[in-house]
């Protein structure tokens, strides 16, 4: 009987730090994914000029929406992507950071995993890369390492961090 009170009180504790963890933690389990009009808005009142390039990508299967935002010099680009099913945004996600690993020398990357998202940043020697799969939608940001708070800041206004 005393085993069964020490053990039920013990876990009780470590289910109530576990929760404290993650409440308290910066780790999202689930993001909310933003739409065109609102990543749209988010550039633009970040100062940045955006453009509709879903015609360029004409040929991509299950693309919906491409949008690009750049500064005044383009040093600075963010692009938003929306597509079908969440399935094709995974597979263009991949593809991605296969393209980045290979095309780039990298200083230094991370990636982490939720519910429905998928991040990998990585610095490589000049430029900094942030990627970012929510569901059917993917952000993606390029800049000179030494503007990447800037993208960091950015991306997690619009909830892609």
């Amino acid at each position: 009987m005393r085993f069964r009170r020490l053990f039920v009180s013990y876990s009780i504790l470590i289910l109530i730090i576990a929760s404290l963890a993650v409440i308290f933690s910066d780790i999202e389990i689930k993001k909310r994914v933003i739409d065109k009009q609102q990543f749209i808005m988010a550039a633009k009142e970040a100062g940045f000029e955006v453009t509709d390039d879903t015609d360029l990508f004409e040929g991509v299967r299950g693309l919906a929406t491409a949008l690009n935002a750049s500064n005044r010099d383009s040093s600075l680009t963010y692009q938003f992507y929306v597509f079908d099913d969440r399935n094709t945004a995974d597979d263009e996600f991949d593809i991605f950071r296969k393209t980045l690993d290979s095309t780039f020398v990298t200083k230094d990357y991370s990636s982490y995993i939720g519910q429905n998202y998928l991040v990998y940043k990585m610095e490589g020697a000049k430029d900094y890369h942030h990627l970012c799969v929510v569901d059917n939608t993917l952000f993606y940001a390029k800049s000179p390492n030494e503007e990447k708070l800037q993208v960091r800041d950015f991306a997690k206004e619009v909830g892609y961090n």
